[in-house]
């Protein structure tokens, strides 16, 4: 199986995919996809599991969890970027790597074994880090530099992300890094994140449980900002301190610290990325007519642009198959123009987050194209609903909702048309102003309404 087959297999295992989809995560022409669903599945036939179908345009296979995980864990099914992270992990964390064993772990011939770690050398040798040849023996680490930690680091968050914090002492990695407890480190992590009130992300945890590795095997970094108070947070530390007492002291403040940056939006990735981030959106801002954009949002906008740039930077292939309708069309248009004229590249389901986050950026920053709206209905009791204005209210106090009986919009159309918004009904909408609503329900009636402020900014940007 060969790297693009096996990458095809990791896409299916997460969901369905098209053809296009597909030859974009693997970086192939559209045409070649079909023979490599063909290669996979003799593979699947071979091995008496079930094949790839189609259905609705879609790739998509059927396996039970063993059966996948079975696929994944066979040697030959080790793309050659897991062989180099491997290595290349295994080589810094221990501090020496013997080739001829590792020719024997991963199955490889003495040709391959020697091409891979050239691979490796020249990251070693671009960065600035020494290491030296023992005579029969291997290759040991002679000294480390910072930029090569940097990239030890973001291979080693790409492990915990692609594992999905499953991790095997089995697997190549999990042999590698077997004395360290991680389920009991994740459960530590998940309560110091609750207390300083931090999502816990699969990114944050995996950021700090490679901060946890790095402080064992090279004292960690420096992670503190001049710009913050960090004695502001003494509760945090103290907490951490009670809750991670048999963890190193480095290692808790250093968690304390990671932690008190993100709960103040600071980015948690390298200045490239983060420079990256910084002008694709400001580009879209000028695009989309974002003046005055809240900062908080802005934050969050910021820190998923600079998640999928380390996706795709790193082939991270942790993604899922979205549908997608016309407003999303329009705005991933805008982001593709502007990636474009950057030249960056995203994975096509990070590109669909950003333009999620982008449609809630709109729609708060222009609910005031809605004051008042109107309830038409055919149901008596609906004008008795007080759960439903109650819910309204809270959910909505800005807007004015009103409720009346269809029957008086019909025999003055026009006078409610100038007092309101919009209209809302659940009768079949034969007046082209008003939207039809499923139900009464209060989160139907305000996804709705969110739905037309963003038709309404669309038009305004003559999308």
């Amino acid at each position: 199986m060969n790297s693009t087959n096996v990458n095809i297999l990791k896409l299916l295992s997460q969901g369905n995919f098209s053809t296009d989809s597909l030859a974009l995560y693997v970086n192939v022409e559209r045409n070649s996809i079909q023979k490599n669903i063909v290669q996979i599945n003799e593979f699947l036939k071979d091995n008496s599991f079930n094949t790839i179908e189609v259905k609705n345009s879609q790739f998509s296979l059927t396996l039970t969890r063993e059966q996948w995980e079975s696929i994944f864990s066979r040697k030959d099914f080790i793309t050659s970027n897991e062989i180099l992270d491997y290595l290349f992990i295994k080589f810094i964390h221990n501090k020496f790597i013997n080739l001829e064993v590792e020719k024997e772990i991963l199955d490889l011939s003495r040709s391959s074994i020697v091409r891979y770690f050239k691979e490796i050398k020249k990251i070693l040798d671009t960065s600035g880090t020494i290491y030296s040849y023992q005579s029969g023996k291997g290759v040991a680490l002679t000294y480390i530099s910072d930029e090569c930690k940097h990239i030890f680091c973001k291979k080693l968050v790409k492990f915990f992300i692609n594992g999905d914090f499953t991790l095997k002492n089995d697997s190549l990695l999990g042999n590698v890094l077997a004395e360290y407890d991680f389920i009991k480190l994740f459960e530590k992590l998940y309560m110091v994140l609750k207390k300083g009130k931090v999502s816990s992300t699969n990114f944050i945890i995996s950021f700090l449980s490679t901060l946890f590795v790095l402080n064992k095997t090279f004292g960690g970094f420096d992670l503190r900002v001049p710009i913050l108070e960090y004695n502001d947070y003494s509760d945090l530390r103290e907490f951490i301190a009670e809750t991670m007492k048999e963890y190193d002291k480095s290692y808790q403040e250093q968690a304390f610290t990671f932690v008190v940056n993100v709960k103040n939006n600071l980015s948690f990735f390298e200045k490239e990325i983060g420079g990256k981030g910084d002008l694709l959106i400001s580009k879209i801002k000028e695009r989309l007519n974002f003046s005055n954009l809240d900062s908080y949002l802005e934050s969050i906008l910021l820190r998923k642009v600079c998640i999928s740039f380390f996706k795709y930077e790193n082939k991270i292939l942790r993604v899922k198959n979205i549908p997608i309708d016309k407003s999303d069309e329009k705005l991933l248009s805008i982001i593709d123009d502007v990636l474009k004229e950057l030249n960056y590249k995203l994975f096509f389901h990070d590109k669909i987050s950003i333009v999620s986050i982008l449609k809630k950026i709109m729609i708060e920053h222009n609910k005031n194209l809605v004051k008042d709206v109107l309830l038409l209905f055919n149901e008596i009791t609906i004008s008795d609903d007080h759960y439903l204005k109650h819910n309204l209210k809270v959910k909505a106090p800005d807007i004015n909702f009103h409720i009346e009986p269809a029957f008086l919009y019909k025999l003055n159309t026009t006078t409610y048309n100038c007092k309101y918004n919009l209209v809302l009904s659940d009768e079949s909408h034969i007046y082209q102003n008003i939207k039809l609503l499923n139900s009464y329900n209060y989160l139907n009636i305000l996804n709705l309404i969110d739905n037309h402020i963003l038709e309404q900014v669309l038009k305004s940007l003559n999308l």
